[in-house]
């Protein structure tokens, strides 16, 4: 990173907020996700300057490094599915209900933030082998959120709405299986809309681990 102060000015005007500054930052995280998703975590910070039309240079006054801009994009897009897991865990809807709202706000939310969760599923490797203070926080919050998703269906077979004969684990992980595989086929061009995309895979879900009579 050139040694300027430019770090002292980035962290001043974090710090100050200005809606510009932001703005601009926001749009230097979706041209890095869209870059990295195309040329993989070799692309450089020479390259998100280029598709911005400015010089490298100027990209240290909103970031440090490759790297941090790498973790705001993962940061973001598990901040987004946190946050509407456990609004969904304190709702009052039946568990069949609550898995349909997963589905939807985790589908929805990878068009959303697209192609910033590409990032983060292709990139969870790499960084669940670090050892820095970021790579921990980021795995924990990752195992929070499955730990969320567990906890609903888990109540659910207590409840009687789930079937009990399949295993938590195994009715969780074939739920992330099916959307996380979304980034080797999804495009924001593709020719179904995230919501009916949403709806089938809870259909297909739920048509799995729900019992017939209550599925009827």
């Amino acid at each position: 990173m050139p040694n300027s102060g430019i770090e002292s000015r980035r962290q001043a005007a974090i710090e100050e907020g200005g809606t510009a500054y932001i703005a601009r930052r926001q749009e230097i995280l979706r041209t890095a996700a869209h870059i990295f998703r195309e040329k993989g975590y070799e692309a450089t910070l020479r390259d998100v300057a280029e598709a911005l039309s400015t010089d490298r240079a100027s990209i240290y006054y909103y970031f440090g490094s490759k790297e941090e801009v790498l973790q705001e994009i993962v940061r973001e897009a598990l901040a987004h599915d946190m946050a509407a897991a456990r609004a969904i865990q304190r709702s009052n809807d039946s568990t069949p209900d609550k898995i349909r709202a997963l589905i939807y706000s985790m589908v929805v939310g990878f068009a959303e933030f697209y192609p910033h969760m590409n990032v983060h599923v292709e990139d969870l490797g790499r960084i669940a082998r670090q050892d820095s203070a970021w790579a921990v926080e980021i795995i924990e919050e990752t195992r929070q959120y499955e730990a969320l998703v567990r906890a609903i269906l888990r109540q659910g077979q207590e409840e009687g709405a789930l079937r009990g004969d399949i295993s938590i684990n195994v009715a969780a992980m074939s739920l992330f299986g099916m959307i996380n595989w979304m980034y080797r086929w999804y495009r924001p061009t593709y020719p179904v809309a995230p919501e009916e995309i949403a709806a089938s895979f809870a259909e297909l879900f739920l048509a799995g681990i729900v019992p017939p009579a209550s599925a009827a």
